[in-house]
């Protein structure tokens, strides 16, 4: 049996819980939210099969490792808030779940990578978009050559946060000390990590320009990117417009495709144009990550390829708050 335990157990919370506890290999035996009530609504869900050993809630995640046995722990806290329980964490020798993005910026998500690999622990990340099958299909084809050499990559987000929601702006607090705070990272994380992975490629250079709240949190965000291997990206996430978006279209020599988050269409050179037929989605992120650690099954997104997402994440803030492109190393 996987103990796991969980830290923050809000809405996230409520999602992933019967995720992972979708095996009959894992339980959750502890839970931890500064909400103390948090944590005792969601111990008493994972102690319904567990009735004579129910799952214990503790005000905050030291106290669930000094008061807990794991296996391994899910972090569900707001993204601000990932490192020093991932630390602490693998310190304790578990394996970590935490969801997306990684950290918010690269030297704590370096920190998260090397003490991972030195402890022989597995980190994985919350990036479900990688099941998507539409955009494991698009990563195949373009791996295959089916369009030739990638020229151009469009990148494109839409997620209404402050459309219609009377105070929102006030709601958005800004932590000067980190790259994060906006919707750079709350969201936009998942389209940048979407653009490296199917395409097999690192961000070399952006510049990048950013519309921000008088607190400082980022609400629209355009970027241009030069990836390795040549290939050129454009990045646009917005909180501001109605509707939502989410879609990359990959231009190559002989062809393109279009990648939404639900379908996938590809355009040939003599003007064919195909909509792909897709398989329904075989596991969740959670699954994933206990499958990862029960059978060895490889991590749908480990905390080394989310670090490409944290670094590149990082340099568009830089760029924009400094008006400078950046290089990454």
């Amino acid at each position: 049996m996987l103990r796991i335990g969980i830290i923050g157990c809000g809405r996230a919370a409520r999602v992933h819980a019967p995720r992972l506890t979708a095996s009959r290999d894992v339980r959750i035996v502890a839970c931890a939210d500064p909400n103390l009530d948090a944590a005792r609504a969601l111990a008493e869900f994972a102690s319904i099969d567990f009735p004579d050993d129910p799952a214990v809630a503790f005000p905050d995640h030291k106290t669930l490792h000094a008061r807990s046995e794991l296996d391994a722990l899910a972090i569900l806290t707001p993204y601000l808030a990932h490192y020093r329980p991932a630390m602490d964490a693998l310190q304790a020798g578990c394996h970590v779940f935490i969801e997306k993005p990684l950290s918010t910026n690269s030297q704590e998500a370096n920190d998260i990578v090397g003490l991972a690999r030195g402890r022989g622990r597995k980190v994985g990340v919350g990036h479900q978009y990688r099941l998507a099958p539409s955009l494991v299909e698009a990563r195949r084809r373009l791996l295959d050559g089916a369009i030739g050499p990638i020229r151009l990559i469009q990148a494109a987000m839409t997620a209404p946060w402050l459309v219609g929601h009377a105070g929102a702006e006030d709601s958005w607090r800004f932590d000067p000390k980190t790259s994060g705070g906006g919707i750079l990272f709350d969201i936009g994380d998942h389209l940048v990590d979407a653009l490296l992975w199917t395409s097999g490629r690192t961000a070399v250079e952006v510049v990048a320009f950013q519309e921000r709240l008088a607190t400082g949190a980022d609400i629209v965000t355009a970027a241009a990117l030069k990836l390795s291997n040549g290939a050129l990206a454009t990045l646009a996430i917005n909180g501001v417009a109605p509707g939502k978006l989410f879609a990359l279209t990959y231009f190559g020599e002989r062809g393109r495709l279009r990648a939404t988050d639900v379908a996938l269409t590809q355009e040939w050179d003599d003007g064919r144009v195909e909509a792909v037929g897709l398989a329904a989605p075989r596991e969740t992120i959670d699954g994933n990550f206990v499958a990862a650690l029960v059978s060895d099954a490889p991590l749908c997104c480990p905390a080394e390829e989310a670090l490409e997402t944290v670094r590149l994440l990082e340099a568009v803030g830089r760029s924009a708050a400094s008006g400078q492109g950046v290089r990454l190393s």
